[in-house]
């Protein structure tokens, strides 16, 4: 196992040598450079002069060919060190690490309600396969993962948050929140966060409740199933003792790739309602061509994404003590 683990490590650090050498020369390729957008934005009184801009294009590197940057970048970044934002002039990890918790109060509470709901929904499937309710609910979950979530969550704003002003329309917070009492504040973030979090929601629920179902009515027609059945066992055990615990190796791989979407959050979704969260930082990253924070958050989701991957391959070993890395 250690082996296995100290190969796939090494396979992970060229891999992302190879990522973050491909996306800075995209990123430094873009049209426009951070110097160039903050002149853009910034009143005609208040532009740099060409002498502070040569300054900041050598602080930042901009002075240099992308290959030569990239080398500075990676040196600074085996230090410790992500760099500093162009507009914010904080450090990246700072940047980052504030809106980390933002994107991990979604994407957390959407995968808990997620595992809460499929598994049972996946096991009633599988017992009442081929019935008028299972063909009902069945069509309702391929109606739900076939609408992508930014199309519902224009959908939600304009009847739940326009029409009848039930929920607000963006923000994680509204106005006045710092006035409000512990409990106020308690609900005004709930309250925020309820669409986004149905939006992430019902798409990973209608995937993960037909994926279950789908391995469980392949392992139900084994022989070991069969026999489970003579020797008269219950169908609740057979189908919760004997056949999910043997369709569980299909979803540790896919519990394992949820790790870089748990810190990653939805790019779409954060930008429409607005949620500072690592998402929306993403977005807002590329379109002010904030290089450190951009590298930043590529080396973040990278790292979580073969992470995840060396997790769910270890973790078949303990599902299935076939499997054997020796």
């Amino acid at each position: 196992m250690l082996t296995y683990i100290a190969r796939r490590i090494l396979i992970g650090i060229f891999t992302l040598l190879a990522v973050t050498f491909i996306v800075y020369g995209l990123i430094r390729n873009m049209p426009g450079t951070p110097l160039t957008i903050m002149q853009e934005t910034v009143r005609m009184d208040a532009m740099m002069s060409q002498d502070q801009m040569d300054k900041l294009e050598a602080q930042y590197r901009l002075d240099k060919p992308w290959y030569v940057g990239y080398w500075f970048w990676l040196g600074d970044v085996m230090q410790g060190d992500l760099g500093r934002g162009i507009n914010d002039r904080r450090k990246v990890n700072i940047i980052i690490g504030e809106r980390l918790p933002k994107t991990l109060m979604l994407t957390g509470t959407s995968l808990i309600l997620t595992y809460f709901l499929c598994i049972p929904m996946g096991l009633w499937s599988t017992a009442n396969a081929l019935s008028f309710r299972e063909r009902l609910v069945s069509t309702i979950l391929y109606i739900l993962y076939a609408l992508p979530n930014f199309v519902a969550a224009v959908y939600l704003n304009l009847i739940i948050a326009v029409r009848l002003e039930w929920l607000p329309l963006y923000g994680s917070t509204g106005e006045g929140y710092a006035e409000m009492s512990s409990l106020g504040k308690m609900w005004d973030i709930v309250s925020h966060a309820i669409l986004p979090v149905l939006c992430l929601t019902y798409t990973s629920l209608a995937y993960y409740t037909r994926f279950i179902k789908a391995n469980m009515m392949e392992t139900i027609q084994q022989d070991y199933i069969r026999t489970a059945k003579a020797k008269g066992a219950s169908p609740t055990s057979i189908l919760v003792t004997h056949a999910f615990r043997n369709s569980l190796i299909p979803l540790v791989t896919i519990v394992g790739l949820t790790l870089p979407a748990l810190l990653a959050g939805s790019v779409i979704l954060e930008t429409i309602y607005q949620w500072n969260g690592i998402g929306y930082l993403f977005y807002q990253a590329i379109t002010m061509r904030e290089y450190p924070v951009i590298m930043g958050l590529v080396l973040m989701f990278s790292v979580m994404t073969l992470l995840g991957q060396l997790l769910a391959d270890v973790l078949y070993a303990f599902v299935d003590p076939r499997i054997t890395y020796s």
